[in-house]
């Protein structure tokens, strides 16, 4: 095995930049529809709550499917299991884009939440082994950069051309993005590592690697270490699935006014803040980013739940871009740091299932909150979540 290849000296080698732009083109087409979902399921007859069961579908479907994706791996060809999944990532978007009832919509949302539990484990994956690995935190910081630029430009552009043009073309724009992500993952060339070209089933051994013992052992299905990491980050996701999913609705009901304004001041934000957070995590560990960006981004939710005014709304957008986001990536870097190559996957993948979990409730919990007690409550229950993060960050840190 050539571990040069696998572990380059410069973070900036042609593999990595290959890497970054299959998440951002990924990204990208799942952001334009991710925050019109909802408003999509209510113009199919959906209520409010029933809307915010479909657009959490997706995350909840990932989670139901990640602990075999984690498995599947790190035991069969990274590569090959990154074009299947881009190849149902692309054909589920044109479910969504002929979907004439909630139930279809939802069907379809699940097919992308399958495709994105494989999609997600495998890039973070890809990327820890084509960066240095003194510079994973960085290379993380930068991977997220992807997330960033398509949270800045998606949801405007969905929502414009869902109000001009109708839902389902949103999606077939997402739909024909996927198509490039298909053809940026089939030509993709791996590192020449053993889990890459040549999988753990030989021969023989693939009734016994493939059995339902081997795929549903704990061992095989989880990464002790990054369980922790994933609760840390669910939480923190639920307040980010809350907002993410209804903040457009909440402006478009007159609730909260600049709403486009957040995304857009969010990911101007974070182009900055998550690769000084990979850096920093690099080199005065995870904890120093963390505790004082949680604590950041409770505090714009709590005032946004007070004062809902454009200008409000930026505010909340730079603390949540300074806090949620920066923990976000230190988390994700630290959950693969030093992990070896075999686990990979497990260690990827555990750390997603506290986001899906986290970003498939948000809606759900948050939807309830927003019928029930108006915007002002739903902007404290996300500022809540943040803070009980924090709490159990800070109880596994002591612990430990």
């Amino acid at each position: 095995m050539d571990t040069s290849e696998m572990h380059p000296e410069r973070l900036w080698n042609r593999k990595y930049v290959h890497v970054l732009l299959m998440e951002t083109v990924m990204q990208m087409a799942l952001y334009l529809t991710r925050p019109i979902t909802a408003s999509y399921a209510v113009s199919l007859g959906a209520s409010v709550a029933a809307a915010g069961f479909v657009a959490g579908l997706l995350a909840t479907a990932a989670v139901v499917v990640r602990p075999l994706s984690g498995s599947f791996s790190d035991l069969l060809s990274k590569k090959n299991l990154l074009v299947a999944a881009a190849a149902l990532f692309a054909v589920s978007a044109f479910g969504c884009a002929t979907a004439t009832t909630t139930l279809m919509l939802g069907a379809w949302c699940a097919v992308q939440g399958f495709a994105f539990a494989f999609k997600s484990t495998l890039i973070i994956s890809m990327a820890s082994l084509v960066v240095p690995r003194e510079s994973l935190g960085s290379g993380v910081g930068w991977l997220s950069i992807a997330y960033t630029v398509a949270c800045a430009l998606g949801p405007a552009i969905g929502s414009s051309l869902g109000g001009s043009f109708g839902y389902p073309v949103v999606y077939l724009l997402s739909a024909c993005l996927l198509v490039v992500g298909f053809v940026l993952a089939v030509t993709f060339k791996a590192p020449a590592a053993s889990s890459h070209h040549a999988p753990l089933l030989r021969g023989a051994d693939v009734r016994s690697k493939m059995s339902l013992a081997v795929l549903f052992r704990p061992s095989t299905m989880f990464y002790g270490p990054a369980i922790a990491y994933s609760l840390v980050a669910g939480l923190m996701m639920v307040a980010q699935g809350t907002t993410n999913t209804f903040l457009v609705f909440m402006g478009e009901q007159g609730e909260v006014q600049g709403a486009p304004l957040y995304f857009v001041v969010y990911s101007i934000v974070t182009l900055a803040s998550k690769p000084l957070a990979g850096r920093i995590s690099d080199r005065q560990g995870v904890a120093a980013v963390v505790v004082p960006a949680l604590a950041v981004a409770a505090i714009g939710m709590v005032q946004l739940s007070l004062i809902r005014s454009a200008l409000a709304v930026c505010v909340a957008a730079v603390c949540m871009a300074v806090g949620q986001a920066s923990a976000y990536a230190a988390l994700q870097a630290e959950s693969v740091r030093k992990v070896n190559e075999r686990k990979l996957g497990r260690a990827a993948n555990t750390f997603y299932i506290g986001p899906d979990i986290g970003m498939g409730l948000g809606p759900v919990l948050g939807g309830f909150v927003l019928q029930t007690f108006g915007a002002p409550a739903t902007f404290a229950f996300n500022a809540a979540a943040l803070l009980l993060s924090l709490l159990v960050f800070l109880a596994y840190r002591r612990r430990s």
